[in-house]
């Protein structure tokens, strides 16, 4: 995951960017979150997170029944705990497409 640090002249402060691309399969997504969950602890700046995170949060990213993932509880009790918000994107209600006729569309982008 490439972190960045930008310093922002006017008030005087650091932040950390880090720009995420969330692994695909489920026997990896662990150790996604744990390196995830590991960054937020140890910085104590302001945190910019973007990028795919291939984890959905709630039912309502997925146009087709089947729920949230293994992992959304995981992934929302990280943002919790961090006191994260989600930044609201504009332009579309999903982010991911396979591309079929009868298509399968969730939301896996965001910036937290």
């Amino acid at each position: 995951m490439p972190q960045l640090n930008l310093w922002d002249k006017v008030y005087k402060a650091k932040w950390n960017l880090l720009i995420v691309y969330g692994v695909v399969h489920d026997d990896n997504k662990m150790n996604f979150l744990t390196e995830l969950f590991a960054f937020c602890s140890r910085n104590k700046d302001p945190i910019l997170i973007g990028g795919d995170f291939n984890i959905i949060r709630y039912t309502s990213e997925r146009n087709k029944p089947g729920g949230a993932q293994r992992f959304s509880g995981m992934f929302n009790t990280l943002i919790d705990f961090h006191e994260l918000r989600e930044l609201v994107m504009t332009g579309g209600k999903f982010t991911w497409s396979n591309n079929q006729e009868d298509a399968l569309l969730e939301k896996l982008d965001g910036i937290l």
